[in-house]
């Protein structure tokens, strides 16, 4: 789940040189609590938005850390009572982006994960599909379900009546990826603008037939984030030691999401979700300038839970359990991101906070 490899940043170097080549709980029983005025959330997308269809593990592996500490180590239960140690499968020590749209729907977080759903059913609030490593076109060498193996999956349980016509009727879908299509062995090896430009053309064009699969389906509303910038990762900026985001990166990043929009712009009842620009607003600052949302994070380009050796990950153990290969901050809500590439639940609620308003109202239009 690397983002952009530096072998695509030299690349897209080339463009700028030749412009011319251009982290759930256990799905509960009795359904989430809804206001009667919320919608059916579907979550589509990768570790942005999983929580909980990868798999726990034993030991922990890279693939499962969002199961074990220090993940979910801010969780609160129902009644706000904190419970440390409280693992929930997403990839954050608390909330991420789709338990904050899901609040906007009127529930109480995202919609249980499939994986963790009892075959036939669905939850009154809908269905989380997400799944960490997840990419758009099948060329990853994680054994995870693609874009469109998602909404296949989606498509049968439509067909066999398990997701109700009335579920449709109010629904909401978030298509949520975050970049691993360009971390692929795919990628790699591309070496002329022309055919960097013309794999994210594919990438982009993959999502939108599938957006359009959803609308076709009986989805109301579509969501999709364009791509952040994932130049300001720490696992982009380690190598500067958490000073400044990689320019080229960001490029790649830019590159894809003007083909998003140019590929969604006719598309009716389709909202992009601009999380390009509002990461940038927070992270690319110095300390103390910036937003009052930037203002709020002491550290914008490091991460809360760091990796002690550079190829590893947040919450790596070693051969005894007991031997912790990593560091967690103090004060998670100071920190934009929780490990190399997730958002900490502050910087997942800072991001939301600006982009509440043009959400609500594309999501309050008949």
């Amino acid at each position: 789940m690397k983002l952009l490899p530096a072998v695509l940043g030299l690349a897209l170097l080339l463009l700028v040189l030749c412009p011319n080549g251009v982290e759930a709980r256990p799905a509960p029983t009795g359904g989430h609590e809804k206001k009667s005025s919320s919608a059916t959330f579907f979550v589509f997308g990768d570790d942005f938005a999983d929580n909980g269809n990868l798999p726990p593990t034993e030991p922990v592996t890279e693939m499962s850390r969002q199961w074990a500490y220090p993940y979910g180590s801010n969780y609160v239960d129902a009644d706000g009572f904190p419970r440390p140690n409280a693992p929930s499968g997403r990839f954050s020590n608390y909330k991420i982006q789709p338990d904050f749209i899901a609040t906007m729907l009127g529930l109480e977080e995202a919609p249980p994960a499939h994986a963790r759903t009892a075959e036939k059913t669905c939850d009154p609030s809908g269905m989380t599909f997400a799944t960490g490593g997840a990419a758009v076109l099948d060329s990853t060498s994680h054994e995870v379900p693609t874009f469109t193996k998602q909404v296949d999956t989606f498509r049968k349980m439509v067909k066999d009546g398990t997701i109700t016509e009335k579920q449709l009727t109010h629904s909401v879908a978030l298509v949520a990826f975050s970049g691993n299509d360009y971390a692929s062995t795919g990628v790699i090896g591309l070496s002329s603008p022309n055919d960097i430009n013309a794999y994210i053309g594919k990438v982009t064009k993959e999502m939108a037939a599938n957006v359009e699969q959803l609308l076709n389906l009986g989805v109301t509303k579509v969501l999709v984030n364009n791509l952040h910038p994932v130049g300001c990762t720490p696992s982009q900026t380690r190598t500067n030691n958490y000073t400044t985001c990689d320019i080229f990166e960001n490029l790649g990043a830019s590159i894809h999401n003007n083909n998003l929009k140019q590929v969604m712009t006719a598309k009716k009842n389709v909202h992009i979700v601009d999380l390009y620009t509002t990461f940038i607003n927070i992270v690319d600052h110095v300390p103390g300038k910036g937003s009052e949302q930037s203002k709020q994070f002491k550290r914008k380009l490091s991460p809360c839970c760091e990796s002690l050796d550079s190829k590893g990950y947040c919450g790596q153990q070693g051969e005894l359990s007991t031997e912790l290969l990593y560091t967690v901050c103090d004060k998670s809500n100071k920190f934009f991101y929780w490990d190399d590439m997730h958002p900490t639940h502050a910087g997942w609620e800072a991001v939301m906070k600006q982009l509440e308003k043009p959400l609500r109202e594309f999501l309050d239009q008949d």
